[in-house]
């Protein structure tokens, strides 16, 4: 089994193939799990093994396991709930992520809605058909882009 690290984070790789100038990997130890694709300059340390390892699992959610080979892109943090725990989590760790971090939905959609024009009543007519992550996660990157042309517009 041929494999290799991901420079930037230091995640092994198990190589499943390479073509042209991207190489499809999975995480090592995890025969028919889920594949993904990187530039061939991303990975380093090409190695051939006869033993497996384990894949070592750095992140939990709710809902099962973060797959190891996802979080380079990521950044965790703790974040409070509303009954004063704390619990694990993870966004993009960029300028928008650390301001709605710590926001509750309702503030955030008072956000959105300042930055882009939209109405509150607008947009939660647009997201109420999705649980409150995704409504986060949808506004979050509404105004990601706004800032991002308006940057791009002032420049």
């Amino acid at each position: 089994m041929q494999v290799a690290t991901i420079t930037n984070t230091g995640v092994q790789m198990q190589i499943v193939s390479v073509s042209g100038g991207w190489t499809t990997v999975r995480a090592v130890g995890v025969e028919g799990g889920q594949t993904f694709k990187v530039r061939n300059g991303a990975l380093s340390d090409l190695t051939t093994i006869t033993a497996p390892t384990t894949l070592r699992l750095i992140e939990e959610r709710k809902n099962g396991v973060v797959f190891a080979g996802y979080l380079p892109q990521y950044e965790a943090y703790k974040a409070v709930r509303a009954d004063g725990t704390t619990k694990r989590s993870i966004d993009k760790g960029d300028n928008t992520a650390v301001l709605l971090r710590n926001l509750d939905l309702s503030t955030v959609y008072a956000t959105v809605s300042n930055a882009t024009g939209s109405s509150i009543v607008d947009l939660r007519e647009r997201f109420q058909h999705l649980n409150p992550g995704m409504q986060r996660m949808n506004l979050g990157n509404m105004l990601r882009r706004t800032l991002r042309e308006a940057a791009a517009n002032a420049a």
